[in-house]
């Protein structure tokens, strides 16, 4: 079924970074490496890497090993003879290095689980990692929360390659849905804790390969409609996976957060029907506005 919403409106929403940034983006976790050397790995991770990041978004993820270091709770390898990882350390170490190089000017602050440096073009969030494996190219890795005071099994580049797997299965149509409900949200919510990058990835990665096609407005409000249905049947007790499949996105996600999200998911796709619908183009685009907040 064809409709009448505007092609230019639906690119706005799917659309990805241009390729001058994403090769920013690129130099500069090349130049992280550099100033980490040989004994750290670093390498992209979040919106960039999974290729789902938004048109403008200068947010950017970097993950950073420190080699032969290993998590004393999650490591077999963390014997006497190997290096175990002391967190404040790693940190510590990770802010001097940034603060010695000399090609960005870099505002630098630490944060929960990372370290935030600001450049006149982007905002990297640097988070130090620890082996769990002796292969420091296998998932999965640990991190640290200073807030919970726990180190945390990672999977970074199993969430990567799930992700271009469900891309494959639904035709090149997963990622540029992703897009779409991360601007969705952008545009609703204010505030990144309500509905996160990574649990919009993870709640339309659990939708059924069918609900996807190149009608990216189709395959809003159905997608949409499935995770509406899920959360409104979510318990505490309750399971969504995340894109690695070894986490429960429900976990530390409130009650109220989640209940804003399916309130204005609800609100969306009624507008997204209408819209769909509608049999002139200016009441299609402006349902369709509407729906997006824009």
């Amino acid at each position: 079924m064809s409709h009448n919403i505007s092609s230019t409106l639906i690119e706005q929403m799917v659309k990805g970074p241009s390729a001058t940034k994403i090769t920013q983006v690129a130099n500069l976790q090349t130049h992280i490496q550099d100033i980490f050397g040989s004994g750290y790995h670093s390498f992209l991770q979040g919106s960039y890497k999974n290729d789902t990041a938004i048109l403008d978004i200068n947010d950017v993820d970097i993950m950073v090993i420190r080699l032969k270091t290993y998590s004393s709770q999650h490591s077999p390898l963390a014997r006497p003879e190997n290096s175990v990882i002391q967190w404040n350390t790693i940190f510590s170490e990770i802010e001097e290095k940034l603060k010695s190089q000399n090609r960005y000017r870099l505002a630098i602050q630490r944060g929960n689980k990372c370290i935030t440096v600001t450049t006149v073009d982007f905002k990297a969030d640097i988070v130090p990692a620890a082996q769990i494996g002796n292969d420091y190219t296998v998932d999965p890795i640990a991190i640290y929360s200073f807030r919970d005071g726990l180190e945390k099994v990672n999977y970074p580049r199993t969430h990567y390659d799930n992700g271009v797997e469900k891309n494959r299965t639904t035709d090149g149509n997963y990622k540029f849905l992703v897009r779409m409900f991360k601007n969705w949200s952008k545009n609703h919510f204010d505030n990144k804790d309500i509905l996160s990058s990574y649990k919009i990835e993870s709640l339309v990665y659990g939708v059924d390969n069918s609900m996807f096609s190149n009608d990216y407005a189709m395959s809003f409000i159905q997608v949409a409609t499935e995770i509406y249905k899920k959360l409104i049947s979510s318990e505490s007790s309750s399971i969504i996976l995340s894109v690695c499949g070894y986490e429960n996105i429900l976990d530390n996600w409130g009650l109220r957060y989640r209940q804003m999200v399916v309130s204005q998911l609800n609100t969306s796709i009624d507008l997204m029907v209408k819209a769909y619908m509608a049999d002139n183009s200016l009441v299609a685009n402006n349902l369709f506005k509407r729906a997006f907040n824009f």
